[in-house]
């Protein structure tokens, strides 16, 4: 790994990090007004700045802005960052990229520019359109660091190899590594990373917040924005201070909320999750609402609600998306975001950055925003 930048940080203050943003600016220009942003605050934007969300090349302008204004604002390089290398590379799969991405920051540059992809279109063309016009935006998404060393934190996109010098990481696995949390490092530091949504490790109830592993020194905060229907924009804080550090987290989503009418407490036997790459399952034992299944990856006894069993033709079944399997616990007046309100008896909500189920009467009889079932 080549691209290493060395930072000092103050010994006092809050050190912001965000990652897997994904185009969706309005979520990080919200998080930013929630953070209540200081002057003397630090902010790691954490790779993946673009590609899947709505406005790719307006998050890409706005933080190549804000950390031009302003000194403390740094940034790290994602793996979804690097399809403008495939760009000055003219990587031949490029053309298919574009075309069958709905969101993609080389696809929103065509269209500022008015220009129409054809079967015709080669990549050499696309490239000298979009150097000609996008020239500094593509240096400056091309010059940013692999990861930022300081003395107690290492920051990364993805992971690092468990070898005696971090330093020796290959690049594209700096950047790629699936499931960092589940390996390990040598590096003495604490690691931060995003990359692989924290959703994917959870067994009981499902959760999108920051995990800190003290054990491992391994941070792991991807919310699965973009990612993951139930997903968060994370931001994790590091409280500086001359007793030691401490941390905290906030999130931002584009879940609508309500306040519970009625509290529940959840059954113990509802918990677990299905997320990639298990989705095939073995229905055992069907009920009105709920399906007792085995989970033909893991073998695992999950309850899945009806409307998320797919049969196909071949007459196997499997989930239609990640969800989780789990019911939550609230109380009256509990804030909570709805993630999914057009299944019969249940709804599927957030709590906290923690999702489940609870039945429909505990929630106000109007619900609006939901997200119907994939």
């Amino acid at each position: 790994m080549k691209k290493i930048k060395r930072l000092n940080l103050p010994s006092q203050g809050r050190v912001i990090v965000i990652s897997d943003i994904h185009g969706e600016l309005n979520l990080f220009t919200n998080l930013l007004n929630n953070l209540n942003l200081r002057s003397e605050d630090y902010v790691i934007i954490n790779g993946d700045l673009c590609e899947k969300g709505s406005n790719s090349k307006g998050t890409v302008r706005y933080i190549m802005d804000l950390s031009k204004r302003n000194t403390n604002v740094y940034v790290t390089e994602g793996n979804c960052d690097t399809v403008v290398e495939d760009l000055l590379k003219e990587n031949p799969k490029l053309m298919n990229y574009i075309s069958s991405r709905k969101h993609s920051i080389l696809k929103e540059w065509l269209d500022e520019v008015r220009f129409e992809l054809n079967e015709d279109t080669t990549v050499q063309e696309v490239k000298d359109i979009l150097t000609q016009h996008f020239s500094h935006e593509i240096q400056w998404l091309m010059e940013l660091p692999t990861a930022i060393e300081t003395d107690d934190y290492i920051f990364v996109h993805a992971g690092l190899d468990d070898c005696e010098d971090w330093r020796e990481t290959d690049r594209m696995s700096a950047i790629t590594m699936p499931a960092f949390l589940e390996k390990s490092h040598r590096t003495g530091k604490y690691v931060i990373v995003g990359h692989w949504p924290v959703v994917n490790y959870f067994c009981d109830i499902p959760s999108n917040n920051p995990i800190v592993s003290e054990d491992k020194k391994i941070i792991s905060i991807d919310g699965g924005n973009v990612i993951k229907s139930t997903g968060q924009l994370n931001a994790f804080i590091i409280h500086r201070t001359t007793n030691g550090d401490t941390f905290s987290h906030t999130y931002t989503d584009h879940h609508l909320t309500c306040e519970v009418v009625k509290g529940y407490l959840s059954d113990p036997i509802m918990s677990g999750s299905i997320s990639y790459p298990n989705y095939e399952l073995m229905p055992l034992q069907p009920s009105e609402h709920f399906t007792l299944c085995k989970q033909v990856g893991t073998n695992d006894l999950l309850y899945v609600k009806n409307e998320y069993i797919h049969q196909s033709e071949k007459g196997t079944y499997s989930a239609k998306t990640d969800l989780s399997c789990a019911q939550i616990s609230v109380d009256i007046g509990d804030i909570i975001s709805v993630v999914d309100s057009s299944c019969s008896g249940y709804d599927l909500i957030k709590k906290n950055g923690e999702e489940g189920w609870v039945p429909k009467d505990v929630l106000p009889v109007k619900q609006r925003g939901s997200i119907p079932v994939v």
